[in-house]
């Protein structure tokens, strides 16, 4: 079942600044990368080192400057721009729904999700694969919508099977959906959140959720 949402609701359900648990999700996904984690900080420390052989002049406190960014960049100022960008993006979409439906089937598959060049003991370059389990679920209801989540597969979600209940919000640009984004998903009966990306207050779309379902 999808019910359309007016603004008003959409926006009190999407949070405009970061929350805790959108900083939570997305240092969790950097940390997956620990190698291009460690060169960023590595980078960040070397220029602070470089800024105090200059100290003097002008170029010491551009290097501190920059260090301190390229050290700060992950873990704070990273997650409070491309978590306020997201949820500014999310909200512009004119067009969103409730839904209420059911897993339809899930599966998991290694996938690629980087290619990183190194060099072995004879100097020859070659590319190292760095592969994931990703989780897929089909959610649809009785209308005939079907939506798909992508996410990192995880050990909370094999407990999920088709037939179990899930609500989620689904926004557009266009009234019909066409090319829909798709907010987590919650699975009502383990009261888990299924999503690489966190777009929602969660308490008030859950209280939403509670008066949708009282309405219809």
């Amino acid at each position: 079942m999808l019910i359309e949402l007016t603004l008003d609701e959409m926006d009190e359900v999407i949070p405009i600044a970061p929350t805790g648990t959108q900083y939570g999700r997305y240092v969790s996904n950097v940390l997956v990368n620990l190698e291009r984690l460690i060169i960023g900080i590595g980078i960040g420390v070397a220029m602070l080192v470089m800024s105090r052989l200059f100290s003097e002049t002008g170029l010491g406190f551009i290097l501190f400057m920059g260090g301190v960014f390229a050290a700060l960049y992950p873990f704070l100022l990273g997650p409070l721009i491309e978590i306020s960008r997201r949820n500014n993006t999310f909200r512009e979409l004119p067009y969103g729904c409730f839904f209420f439906g059911l897993v339809e089937d899930i599966e998991s598959k290694e996938i690629l999700v980087d290619e990183i060049e190194r060099i072995d003991e004879d100097g020859e370059l070659y590319i190292e694969e760095v592969r994931e389990q990703e989780m897929r679920m089909r959610i649809s209801d009785r209308q005939g919508f079907s939506f798909v989540v992508s996410t990192r597969d995880e050990p909370a979600y094999e407990s999920i099977v088709p037939n179990q209940s899930v609500i989620a919000l689904i926004k557009s640009y266009s009234r019909d959906l066409r090319s829909p984004i798709v907010s987590e998903v919650y699975v009502v009966k383990l009261g888990l959140w299924v999503g690489d990306v966190a777009y929602l207050k969660r308490d008030e779309f859950l209280d939403l959720a509670n008066e949708m379902v009282d309405m219809y």
